[in-house]
C-alpha cells in the first residue's frame, strides 16, 4: 500500500504548476551570506558545452584549491583571500590543461586539486572561523 501512496504522490507532484515547484529551486540571484560580492564564474565556465563538465570541474578544483591554500599560508580569510579573481586560475587552466581530452587524465588532475582542498580544508576553515568568514 505505501508504493501506492508513494506513486499517487509522485504523479500529484508532476502536476503541480511550474511556478509552485520553481519556488523551492535556489536560483543564482540568491545573495551568499559570506562576502555577497564575490567574483561571479567567468563566462567562460558559464558557456562550457555540457560535454566539457569534467574541465569545468577542474577549473572550479583548481579555484578553490588555490583559495585555501592561499587562506592557511597567509592566515588571512578575507573576502579577497577566499573568493580571489578568476583570472590565474583561469590562465592557468588554458596553459596547461585546456588542451587534455582524456577523461581520465582530466579527472585524474582533478583529484589531485580535491586532495588539496580536502588537506587545507580544516585549517583554512579554522582560520576563516575565528575570522567570521565561514559558514
Amino acid at each position: 500500500m505505501s508504493d501506492l501512496l508513494r506513486m499517487l504522490a509522485l504523479s500529484i507532484l508532476g502536476c503541480l504548476p511550474s511556478q509552485a515547484t520553481a519556488q523551492l529551486v535556489a536560483t543564482p540571484e540568491t545573495q551568499p551570506e559570506i562576502c555577497p560580492d564575490r567574483p561571479s564564474e567567468p563566462p567562460f565556465l558559464e558557456n562550457m558545452d555540457v560535454r566539457d563538465s569534467l574541465k569545468k570541474i577542474l577549473v572550479q578544483r583548481m579555484y578553490r584549491a588555490a583559495s585555501f591554500q592561499t587562506i592557511v599560508e597567509t592566515g588571512d580569510c578575507s573576502c579577497d583571500a577566499r573568493f580571489p579573481a578568476w583570472d590565474i586560475t583561469v590562465n592557468y587552466y588554458l596553459e596547461n590543461y585546456a588542451r587534455l581530452e582524456d577523461q581520465w587524465e582530466i579527472q585524474e588532475t582533478t583529484k589531485v586539486y580535491r586532495d588539496s582542498i580536502n588537506k587545507n580544508r580544516p585549517a583554512a576553515r579554522d582560520i576563516c572561523i575565528a575570522k567570521n568568514n565561514w559558514k
